[in-house]
C-alpha cells in the first residue's frame, strides 16, 4: 500500500508521472531489493562503497554481504539485519524508481521528509507507513484513536486487498455528521456493539467492488450490483464477528440494505474512509455504537 500512497503523492507533487508510477508498480512484482541499496538507504554504506562491492561481484563468486564484510564496510550483524529488510515495500519502491532513473535516492528522501512535514507525521508514524503493514498504515489515516475503529477498518481494507483488488490503498479519513452520496450498500450489526458499516460511491463508483466480487460485469450500479457490494460487506462483518466471538463479544448481523438512488446519511461524527480501487474511489462509512440514518 505504501507504494500507492507515496507514489501518488509524488505524482501530485510533479516528481513522477502517472505512467511512470504505473511502470514502477508493475515492475515491483518481479523485482528483489538489492542489499547494497538497502545499506545505502540505511546509511550503513556510501554509494561509492556499494558500487565498489557491486563491481567486485563481477569478478568474485561471492555474495554482496560477504564482500562488504571482508572490506570492513559492514558487520555480520548488519548484513543479517539488512537481509531481513529485503522484502520491505519501501526499499523495493526506492530501488525500482532509482533503477529506472525517475528519481535519485536523495530526491526520494527529500520528498519523504516533505510528505512527513505536510501530513504532520512523527518518526514513529513514518516507521508504520514504511513498514508496509496494512494494520499499522490504516491507523495512521484514521481521525480518532479508537481500538475498535482501528480493528474494523484494518479488517475491511485487508479484505478488500485480498478479495477485490491487491492494489487498493487509502487516504485520510474524516468525521462528519452527514454526507450525501449517489449509491450506498450497508449492513447493521447489533449486540454488545451496534455497528453500521457500508460502502458509498458516486456514479458507478461501486462497480470496482461489485464486479470483482460477483465475477461479472454490470451495466450500472443497479440492485444486483449493490447486492454484490452488500454481500462483500457481509463477508467483512462475518470476519469481524468471528474475531469478536473469540473474545466473548456477541454481535448479530442484520440483512444488508441497498440504496440505488441518491441518499443523505446522517449520524453523530461517523467515519468516512476514502479507499482507492483501480481508477476509482469509494467511501467506507462506519459508525460504532452510534446511530446512522439513511434517507
Amino acid at each position: 500500500m505504501f507504494d500507492r500512497i507515496f507514489g501518488n503523492y509524488l505524482v501530485n507533487a510533479g516528481h513522477l508521472t502517472k505512467e511512470q508510477l504505473a511502470e514502477v508498480i508493475e515492475a515491483e512484482s518481479t523485482t528483489r531489493v538489492k542489499l547494497g541499496l538497502i545499506a545505502v538507504a540505511e546509511k550503513l554504506m556510501t554509494q561509492e562503497q556499494a558500487d565498489e562491492v557491486n563491481h567486485l561481484q563481477t569478478v568474485m563468486d561471492k555474495r554482496f554481504g560477504d564482500i562488504a564484510v571482508s572490506k570492513g564496510y559492514l558487520t555480520d550483524d548488519q548484513v543479517s539485519s539488512l537481509l531481513k529488510k529485503q522484502g520491505n515495500i519501501y526499499m523495493l519502491f526506492v530501488q525500482t524508481v532509482t533503477e529506472k532513473g525517475f528519481m535519485s535516492i536523495e530526491e526520494i528522501d527529500e520528498s519523504l521528509s516533505a510528505y512527513q512535514d505536510e501530513n504532520g507525521l512523527t518518526h514513529t508514524d513514518m516507521d508504520d507507513l514504511l513498514s508496509g503493514d496494512v494494520d499499522r498504515t490504516v491507523r495512521l489515516f484514521l481521525p480518532q484513536n479508537d481500538a475498535l475503529y482501528d480493528r474494523f477498518c484494518a479488517l475491511a481494507v485487508r479484505t478488500l486487498i485480498r478479495v477485490i483488488n491487491s492494489g487498493a490503498y487509502v487516504s485520510k479519513a474524516f468525521l462528519v455528521d452527514e454526507i450525501y452520496t449517489d449509491r450506498f450498500a450497508m449492513q447493521k450489526v447489533e449486540g454488545d456493539h451496534n455497528i453500521s458499516a457500508g460502502f458509498a460511491g458516486v456514479g458507478d463508483g461501486l462497480l470496482c467492488i461489485a464486479e470483482p466480487f460477483a465475477d461479472e460485469e454490470f451495466d450500472s450500479v443497479d440492485l444486483d450490483a449493490l447486492d454484490a457490494v452488500g454481500e462483500f460487506m457481509n463477508c467483512v462483518n462475518g470476519l469481524f464477528a468471528t474475531e469478536l466471538s473469540n473474545e466473548n463479544v456477541d454481535i448479530d448481523m442484520l440483512p444488508p440494505e441497498f440504496f440505488d438512488h441518491p441518499v443523505h446519511i446522517k449520524g453523530k461524527q461517523f467515519c468516512v474512509f476514502p479507499i482507492y480501487i483501480g481508477e476509482g474511489v469509494v467511501n467506507f462509512i462506519l459508525a460504532i455504537d452510534e446511530s446512522l440514518e439513511v434517507s
